[in-house]
C-alpha cells in the first residue's frame, strides 16, 4: 500500500506497518514506521511515517489506515 509520510515528502509502498515507543523524550511518544522491505543486515529498509504525543494516537492511524486498505486496496493513505 502507498502511504505519504506526516512531513508530505515521501510517498512509500510499504509492506509493513508497525509502531515503536520513544523512552526519553517528552515530546514524541509513539512513531509509527512502514518497511518497504524485509530487513537486511545493514539496513532496517523503513521509514518513519508519523510522530504522535500518545500511543493512542498512533494506533488510531494505524486503524485508520487499515480501512484505507479495506474500502480502497488501491488507494493512497496520507498521514495525519
Amino acid at each position: 500500500m502507498w502511504i505519504r509520510t506526516q512531513n508530505k515528502k515521501e510517498l512509500v509502498n510499504v509492506i509493513k506497518v508497525e509502531i515503536t515507543s520513544v523512552f526519553g523524550d517528552k515530546k514524541r511518544k509513539a512513531i509509527v514506521w512502514g518497511r518497504f522491505a524485509p530487513e537486511g543486515i545493514f539496513s532496517s529498509n523503513g521509514v518513519q511515517l508519523g510522530v504522535y504525543s500518545t500511543m493512542e494516537e498512533a494506533i488510531a492511524q494505524i486503524d485508520e489506515i487499515e480501512k484505507c486498505i479495506i474500502n480502497n486496496p488501491n488507494g493512497v493513505y496520507i498521514m495525519k
